[in-house]
């Protein structure tokens, strides 16, 4: 899984917190591959910080800062 798949994941998640939405896709994404939720959740956390620094744009729903 790519980690544009899995911002698309992220993007695509129920409202809630920041926190929900990644836990319910690093759901989704281990449950999609052969990891375990907790290592989902940490490629999520790296796709999702990375994709944050580049210059396309902020993700909804997603920063470095605080809970909005």
């Amino acid at each position: 899984m790519t980690q544009d798949e899995m911002i698309e994941w992220f993007k695509s998640a129920p409202k809630g917190s920041r926190h929900q939405r990644m836990l319910w896709t690093a759901d989704k994404i281990a449950r999609l591959t052969a990891v375990t939720e907790g290592g989902a959740y940490q490629m999520l956390l790296v796709a999702l910080i990375e994709a944050e620094r580049l210059p396309r744009g902020s993700i909804p729903g997603f920063s470095m800062t605080a809970d909005e």
